[in-house]
């Protein structure tokens, strides 16, 4: 008996001991080792095709990692080009057309206030009068707190895409000299003990945080699908762009379909178009009930674990790591499980 509680107390301190040094590592050695952590596993898949291209065409290791990379970068940099042009067209249209905008919105408010008079008996023009009272105390507390915060977080976006672009240089000479001498790297890992350890728990690390990530792409091309679908048969006419955003926004934590799709159908039913907000209902209920399918089977069946624990992980993690913990929290849950494994 003594000797069981013995093991038992043993286990806990182990895992215990295991999982606080995951979240040292996580918390702090993480982001210090990023950019050389992606540049690895680029290494890592460009590897084949770099052996299979020195070995038909006789050029040297180097000038094979260097163009794949630049080739792998440049494709990269257009897709973002492509993305950021269409935000920009998307933004100017808007700008041009704020005051059709403000029309419809007004318009709308008034609607809004219509309907409330028949529900309540509160007369339309007492509720606009008490709102257009209001909005110069609102606009003074935009001026006086928002706008400063909104300059100040522009210059911490801006910093942010300084120091991004910073990493994106270092990714990329990381990954070329990486890929250059790869088999001289992974053999002195191999020929080292903890290097074999090391190797052995990332690669099941990889393995499992690959499929998990494999499976929210997945998830998230089946929402947008769904919802580019949806809209383009409702009549949107950016139904490709909204889709693809409402598609994104599914895959954030706390997000979903639901945040833009039950608001949505609320103003269109305010607006006396029910055909439009019944569609939108009927998408985000089918969004819904496919991420429900889908998640437990994709994410618990490829990781290995039962979907209680994805969700108490994920619960976990976003608690721990804060936004970032929908990912994190089951790719530290793996990696306690293999190092435990391992040792």
């Amino acid at each position: 008996m003594k000797n069981e509680m013995k093991v038992s107390v043993q286990k806990i301190g182990k895992i215990m001991g295991i999982t606080l040094a995951v979240y040292v590592s996580i918390r702090w050695l993480l982001p210090l080792v990023l950019p050389f952590f992606i540049a690895f596993l680029l290494a890592k898949l460009l590897n084949p095709l770099v052996e299979k291209l020195e070995e038909k065409l006789k050029w040297k290791r180097s000038i094979w990692s260097t163009i794949l990379v630049a080739i792998l970068f440049i494709l990269l940099g257009l897709l973002l080009g492509v993305f950021f042009k269409i935000l920009l067209e998307q933004t100017i249209h808007v700008a041009e057309n704020f005051e059709e905008y403000k029309r419809q919105a007004n318009k709308f408010f008034e609607e809004c206030c219509c309907q409330v008079e028949n529900l309540t008996g509160i007369e339309a023009e007492s509720i606009q009068d008490g709102v257009q009272k209001q909005l110069p105390n609102l606009m003074s507390q935009v001026q006086t707190n928002m706008l400063p915060a909104l300059m100040n977080g522009t210059i911490s976006y801006a910093k942010g895409i300084f120091v991004c672009v910073g990493i994106c240089f270092v990714v990329v000479f990381s990954t070329i000299l990486i890929l250059k001498d790869y088999r001289k790297i992974r053999e002195s890992l191999e020929n080292h003990p903890i290097g074999r350890m090391s190797l052995r728990v990332c690669r099941k690390t990889y393995e499992a945080g690959g499929a998990y990530i494999k499976a929210q792409i997945i998830i998230m091309f089946i929402i947008t699908a769904i919802c580019v679908a949806g809209l383009y048969l409702s009549g949107n006419q950016y139904a490709l762009l909204t889709g693809c955003g409402i598609g994104i926004c599914d895959a954030m934590p706390f997000l979903g379909t639901g945040t833009i799709f039950v608001p949505w159908a609320v103003i269109e039913m305010l607006q006396g178009r029910y055909m439009l907000a019944a569609i939108y209902t009927v998408i985000y209920t089918i969004c819904s009930i496919m991420r429900e399918i889908l998640e437990p089977k994709l994410v618990g069946n490829k990781l290995g674990m039962h979907p209680l624990s994805v969700i108490v992980s994920i619960y976990v993690g976003l608690g721990i790591y804060g936004l970032w913990g929908f990912a994190l929290g089951p790719f530290s849950y793996i990696l306690i499980r293999e190092i435990y494994l391992t040792i």
